[in-house]
């Protein structure tokens, strides 16, 4: 067996990876639940590295992409073309080695068997993993521990809420020490605190364990509050790839509110933005504009000019992540960059 890569490369490497799911065969569409008829690419000539320690979160529609790079990372499916690796493992040929290094949550909590105990769930996924019989309960416990679940290891599953079964399956995703953590979703269906919760723990492991983590999630608070590099991923091809303060930075439009002193004012100043093309909302004295690119604060007074003395106060506001990306994802799709 090829040993895995050393802790300098990155521990994945994606190299232009597509997916096309071929259309069903005649003689087998009478046992699939679904079926196609013509060619779905689900993922177009993508390539990225994640380093131990990083943090990558994945963004996009859905068929986006996602939950298929997911599968192709961890052995599920393979690339129709390109080359991805875990550790320096490849993921096509190598994918029984690639699985012990990777841990996987998925978005849904049916992989847990809820009249089985929490203990009991881990030490079946362990025993999966080929740890040790000697190390079975000692590693589970371990795990419960490192997500808060000690005390419940003798609950059911079926008695846990919705955050502890979250919990839990990133014990599942963890047990065997992996040096990847792929978690897709992981708070779908945990409210608002615990999803909190359930991010800072994940940001402790990743932290304590050196982890690099790939996460998709529909919040966009989230993937904020996480502070990662963002994949940005639309119709199988990437359409951005960095941090998110230089996404802000590349897509600036400021945001300007500001209150007047009547809804008369309120109205002529939206009167005014809208004449020079900005865009403009108002709630009773509120207004809010979006200022055309390239435009500064300066150019912004000069047209408020007869109504400056009518302003009860002025500032420049962030534009909200959703904005942004609503804003990226209404252009045309990303174009596919020539392989040589």
């Amino acid at each position: 067996m090829q040993e895995p890569a050393t802790t300098s490369d990155a521990v994945v490497a994606v190299e232009g990876v597509s997916k096309v799911y071929r259309p069903t065969p005649m003689a087998m569409r009478m046992m699939v639940r679904t079926t196609i008829h013509s060619d779905v690419t689900a993922l177009d000539g993508i390539s990225l590295r994640v380093e131990a320690g990083q943090t990558v979160a994945l963004v996009g529609p859905n068929g986006a992409g996602k939950t298929t790079l997911f599968r192709i990372l961890t052995g599920l499916t393979t690339p129709t073309t390109g080359e991805a690796k875990v550790l320096g493992l490849d993921v096509d040929t190598q994918s029984l080695a690639v699985r012990r290094m990777v841990g996987f949550m998925q978005a849904e909590d049916r992989a847990l068997f809820m009249r089985m105990s929490c203990l009991e769930n881990l030490v079946f996924h362990a025993r999966l993993q080929h740890i040790p019989r000697r190390d079975l309960r000692s590693r589970c416990m371990e795990a419960l521990e490192d997500v808060g679940l000690a005390s419940q290891a003798q609950s059911s599953v079926f008695a846990l809420s919705a955050g502890m079964r979250a919990r839990l399956q990133l014990a599942r995703a963890i047990v065997h020490r992996p040096r990847l953590l792929i978690l897709d979703e992981p708070t779908g269906a945990v409210d608002p605190v615990g999803a909190h919760e359930l991010l800072l723990l994940v940001q402790r492991l990743v932290r304590e364990h050196n982890l690099a983590t790939l996460i998709s999630s529909h919040r966009l608070e989230e993937i904020e509050s996480l502070g990662s590099n963002v994949v940005l991923l639309d119709r199988g091809r990437i359409r951005y790839h960095g941090d998110l303060s230089t996404l802000r930075d590349q897509w600036r439009r400021p945001a300007v509110e500001m209150e007047l002193d009547s809804i008369e004012a309120a109205k002529a100043a939206c009167t005014l933005l809208g004449t020079h093309g900005v865009e403009v909302h108002r709630s009773g004295t509120e207004v809010e504009c979006r200022l055309p690119a390239g435009w500064s604060s300066g150019q912004l007074f000069a047209i408020l000019n007869s109504v400056a003395d009518r302003l009860v106060h002025i500032r420049e506001a962030n534009v909200p992540l959703r904005d942004i990306l609503a804003e990226m994802y209404a252009g045309p799709p990303p174009a596919v960059k020539e392989r040589a």
